[in-house]
């Protein structure tokens, strides 16, 4: 996933993101990552074998202040 280019899902923007936490669950590697640009928070979920589709779960974005 690091190679991987990511796109946040809420404003679009691709570059350095801050990466939050990662885990597995069952056969998917997750990634909970944060935008640098509008800091809304989402985790991309991506198959380690290549079998199986990556998608992205949207988590409500933080209001800037």
């Amino acid at each position: 996933m690091v190679n991987d280019v990511v796109k946040c899902p809420y404003c679009g923007f691709e570059g350095e993101f801050k990466l939050l936490k990662t885990w597995r669950y069952r056969w998917w590697n997750a990634y909970f990552y944060e935008c640098s640009k509008c800091s809304a928070h989402f985790a991309s979920y991506v198959d380690s074998e290549g079998k199986r589709k990556s998608f992205v779960i949207l988590f409500k974005p933080r209001v800037r202040r």
